[in-house]
């Protein structure tokens, strides 16, 4: 028996929309996969093409921009949803074509190397569907469509059928809420060239962070749950309770000084803040999948942001000098639906602190497809604090006698010498008034 996929109904008058206006279309499949049960897509989106050319034949689509798209797009998913696969829109069904078919498993095969050489992102999930991708078809010449599923590793271009069902309210999604705080301090590294390098070394602290949550505990309403119990044990008497989170990171436990080293470091690196997560789950899920979730989208969102914020540096800082201090403001996090009504699940995007939320909508536009308001992004969750204006310089800027206006600073040591010398004068007058 194939894999059951779930498709949230509006997204087929979405398709309907695509065939008619584009006759060739290439797009990702979002949601959720699953090896022991039902499957649940919840988004569709066309790649955006570049070049604004009508495309004509789905083979002169550059699989690598698809690739591109896929990685770009993974940042602004929650935690236990994945790009499942891809949908072609083509006259041909493409099953039926070898050079079609070898065309699309190339954009797949594109995809899982994308995501295989960027770990952090959390991008691939063969674990979940066993290395298996899904191709839906949908013809723009009659409006038939069929669903199948791809083994990039297999050697030919053999494919299984799919149960795809189009359906409105495929299940009932439930949010996951919770905040992860980190505070730590890691070592700066060098390059060969002897230089740091800002994305290597803010990558190095979320694989840190990523080995403390592999061994951190999520508590449920206060406590541990059993990972193979299902989420809808507790929905029966939760009702519209929503479920308190927490994640708990256990403290290191050696103590044996014997075996502790001091090491000499060039620069260190303090990486902390708060992380808003929220992720959205059925009633099928277990805990164990709930609290695997949880922890990918912590990682997920401080790796985007990690990449989103190297993106946007455009030239690089002289870092050679010990004494700088260089301060790496990392975007925050915010939220919107992707469908108003019925559907309660939000994506992310990310925003710096000097940018607005109006910012947002042509990125989200440009990735999913999606037309949304300033009103439909919450960008409350996670505030910002002011940094001091004298963090943002190296100690020496910090020292200047005169500001930026021009206006002289008292200097603290000529006060105090210039006090002492009064106080001088003063006794000295007392002394000859009283002799």
């Amino acid at each position: 028996m194939g894999r059951s996929i779930i498709c949230e109904a509006y997204l087929e008058e979405y398709l309907k929309s695509l065939s008619k206006k584009q006759g060739y279309c290439v797009g990702l499949l979002i949601g959720q996969p699953s090896n022991t049960g039902k499957e649940y897509v919840i988004h569709l989106n066309k790649i955006k093409d570049e070049s604004e050319t009508v495309v004509q034949n789905i083979q002169d689509i550059d699989s690598r921009s698809v690739a591109h798209h896929a990685l770009i797009e993974t940042r602004l998913l929650p935690g236990g949803f994945y790009v499942m696969g891809i949908f072609v829109i083509n006259p041909k069904n493409v099953f039926e074509d070898p050079n079609l078919l070898l065309t699309v498993k190339t954009m797949l095969i594109g995809i899982q190397k994308t995501f295989e050489s960027d770990v952090p992102l959390h991008g691939n999930c063969d674990e979940l569907d066993g290395g298996e991708k899904l191709v839906f078809f949908y013809s723009s010449s009659s409006n038939f469509y069929c669903c199948k599923s791809v083994a990039l590793k297999s050697p030919n271009l053999s494919v299984k059928p799919c149960d795809w069902k189009f359906q409105d309210r495929a299940t009932s999604w439930q949010v996951m809420n919770t905040f992860f705080e980190t505070d730590e301090t890691f070592a700066l590294r060098k390059k060969k060239d002897d230089q740091y390098d800002t994305e290597s070394n803010l990558t190095a602290c979320v694989e840190v962070l990523q080995h403390q949550l592999d061994k951190s505990v999520v508590f449920f309403d206060g406590g541990p749950k059993d990972g193979k119990l299902l989420l809808e044990s507790a929905l029966q008497d939760k009702k519209e309770e929503p479920f308190l989170v927490h994640v708990y990171t256990p403290l290191p436990s050696n103590n044996d000084i014997s075996t502790r080293k001091i090491e000499t470091f060039d620069g260190t690196l303090k990486f902390d803040g708060i992380i808003s997560s929220k992720v959205f789950v059925h009633p099928k899920n277990t805990y164990a999948e709930v609290e695997s979730f949880i922890k990918t989208d912590i990682i997920r969102s401080l790796m985007s942001r990690v990449q989103i914020h190297c993106d946007s540096l455009v030239q690089s800082v002289d870092e050679s000098d010990q004494d700088t201090i260089v301060l790496n403001e990392l975007p925050r996090r915010i939220y919107f639906p992707i469908q108003a009504k019925s559907n309660p699940i939000l994506f992310s995007e990310y925003l710096f602190l000097e940018e607005v939320k109006e910012t947002a909508i042509p990125q989200i536009r440009d990735t999913l497809d999606l037309v949304v308001m300033p009103k439909d992004l919450n960008d409350k969750v996670e505030v910002v604090a002011e940094v001091k204006e004298e963090e943002r310089h190296d100690a020496k800027e910090c020292e200047t006698s005169v500001d930026e206006k021009g206006e002289g600073k008292l200097n603290m040591t000529l006060v105090g010498f210039l006090l002492a010398v009064v106080v001088l004068l003063i006794a000295i007058l007392v002394f000859f008034l009283m002799k």
